[in-house]
C-alpha cells in the first residue's frame, strides 16, 4: 500500500504540473489570442510548423498515460476495480486523449473537394469533445463512487470540480469555447488532482 501511495504522489504532482506548465512557457513564446483561438491551435502545422505539432503530440500522449495511471493506481488504493463504469471511463480518457494527440488541427475550409483535412478537423472537434466529457464523467464517477468511503475527499473533491464545470460552462456560454475556457477547465483539474493527491497520501 505503501508503494502505491508513493506512485499516486509522483504521478499526481507530475500530471498537475505537466500540462498547466507546458502551456504556459508555450504561451510565453507564441502569439494565440486565448478569446478567439483555442488551445487546439497549438497543433496547427501551418501556423506554428512541426516544432509545435511534436511537442503538442508529446505533451497529450504523456497526459493521456500518466491520467490512466493516476485512476488505474486509485483504482487499487480504493479498491473500485468492481466498478465497470468507472473502469469503463479511464479507458475511455485515455484513448480518446491518446488520440487527440496524433490527430492534429487545421484551418483548410470545410469541402468535400479536400476530403482528408475534412475529416481531420471533425475528428479532433469531435476528439476534443469527447475527451471534456470523458474526463468529466471519469472524475464525477469517482467522486461518487469514493464517497461512501472517504466523506472528506468525496464532498470536497465534488465541490471543486462542481464550481471548475460551473466557471467553465458560465466562461463557454459567455465566449464561446476558447482558450481562456480550456485553461479553466485545466486548471481546475490540476487543482483536483493536488486535492485528490494529498488527501489520499495522508488517509
Amino acid at each position: 500500500m505503501v508503494w502505491i501511495k508513493l506512485g499516486i504522489l509522483l504521478i499526481g504532482f507530475t500530471q498537475a504540473g505537466l500540462l498547466p506548465n507546458s502551456i504556459k512557457k508555450v504561451l510565453v513564446h507564441v502569439d494565440l489570442d486565448l478569446k478567439k483561438q483555442t488551445l487546439s491551435f497549438l497543433s496547427n502545422k501551418d501556423l506554428y510548423g512541426d516544432a509545435f505539432v511534436k511537442g503538442y503530440k508529446r505533451l497529450l500522449f504523456a497526459t493521456a498515460l500518466l491520467t490512466y495511471s493516476f485512476f488505474w493506481l486509485l483504482s487499487i488504493h480504493y479498491n473500485l476495480g468492481e466498478h465497470t463504469k468507472l473502469m469503463q471511463y479511464i479507458d475511455l480518457c485515455f484513448a480518446s486523449l491518446a488520440s487527440l494527440a496524433f490527430v492534429p488541427h487545421n484551418l483548410k475550409p470545410y469541402s468535400l473537394k479536400s476530403l482528408r483535412p475534412l475529416l481531420q478537423r471533425l475528428i479532433h472537434n469531435l476528439l476534443s469533445v469527447v475527451v471534456f466529457l470523458s474526463l468529466t464523467a471519469l472524475i464525477v464517477t469517482f467522486q461518487v463512487t469514493i464517497l461512501p468511503k472517504a466523506k472528506f475527499l468525496g464532498i470536497s473533491g465534488l465541490v471543486l470540480i462542481g464550481v471548475t464545470l460551473l466557471s467553465v460552462v458560465i466562461s463557454m456560454l459567455k465566449n464561446g469555447i476558447n482558450g481562456a475556457s480550456e485553461l479553466l477547465f485545466i486548471n481546475g483539474i490540476r487543482l483536483w488532482t493536488i486535492l485528490v493527491t494529498i488527501v489520499t497520501f495522508l488517509s
